[in-house]
């Protein structure tokens, strides 16, 4: 793509999942890229797999630490010569369950990595876009950012609705300032937080008794997202714009693609993996009163 061509584009949590397919769609389009982990093993791994397909290279940084993010700006920089597209992936679900079930510290981990870190690296990849009135910045969207239920991963959307508040917030206070901002929802994507994911309590148990087929018809590759991802960035002509995968029609398309399948014998559920855990019980809870 002539637009991505020579583009210098930086991916947070790029080692694996979505961000891993981000980074590689953006290499297949011409763009040189800065790939992120929090341990150098990650790092190492994901480079590996990636250098044959253009000019990348790798960077250890955890978003919940101020100075590491800032120092990656700084890094890229001296490296590449310039950032022209920062993309704010980096964020997980660690749980599905009801969320009266789940622990607070996974909630509140949750909301370091995906609210806390992406703010922290908007404000330092903003001190270097606005001098220059130029630069796109991706935030990455996910179930529950349209305010809808989110169950059985509400905590995760409740993170995620956050993150579209904020974008929506920063691209008005940043009307005319030259930067470009993208919301990007990729809808259900066959990753290793689908595939493997821990489920917390029964009740979380009983809500994904059927977890199997909604991931065959709803579930696509994360390259299937990551391309569609670097064709709206290719495209982009607006200040601000969100684009969504999931379609009102979606569902009815998976359930259609499904059943051909299931008559021509030629699809399968995705391989995936429930962990359980029991519901958080609080160490304070009085077990008398709660009766």
């Amino acid at each position: 793509m002539q637009k991505i061509k020579d583009k210098i584009v930086v991916v947070t949590g790029s080692t694996r999942g979505f961000g891993y397919a981000i980074a590689e769609s953006f290499l297949e389009a011409g763009a040189a890229v800065a790939v992120t982990g929090r341990s150098q093993q990650a790092v190492d791994g994901a480079l590996a797999s990636l250098q044959p397909k253009g000019r990348v290279s790798g960077f250890v940084m955890d978003v919940r630490e101020e100075q590491q993010v800032y120092k990656l700006v700084e890094d890229v920089v001296k490296e590449f010569g310039r950032i022209d597209v920062w993309v704010n992936n980096a964020g997980y679900s660690n749980a599905a369950g009801m969320m009266l079930d789940m622990n607070p510290q996974d909630a509140l981990d949750m909301f370091m990595s995906n609210d806390f870190g992406l703010l922290q690296c908007t404000q330092a990849i903003m001190h270097y876009m606005l001098p220059r009135k130029q630069g796109l910045l991706v935030n990455i969207y996910g179930n529950g950012s349209f305010l809808r239920p989110a169950s059985p991963t509400g905590l995760y959307g409740a993170t995620k609705a956050w993150v579209t508040s904020f974008t929506r917030s920063l691209a008005t206070e940043l009307k005319d300032s030259g930067i470009q901002i993208l919301g990007f929802s990729p809808g259900m994507m066959t990753t290793d937080m689908l595939t493997s994911p821990i489920v917390v309590g029964k009740r979380g148990k009983e809500m994904l008794k059927n977890f199997g087929f909604v991931l065959r018809f709803l579930g696509q590759p994360a390259k299937y997202a990551s391309d569609k991802l670097v064709k709206a960035v290719a495209s982009n002509r607006k200040e601000f714009t969100e684009v969504k995968l999931f379609k009102p029609w979606t569902p009815l398309l998976g359930l259609i693609r499904v059943g051909w399948e299931n008559i021509t014998k030629t699809g399968k559920t995705p391989e995936f993996e429930l962990h359980y855990q029991e519901a958080y019980q609080s160490k304070y809870l009085n077990t008398k009163d709660s009766k």
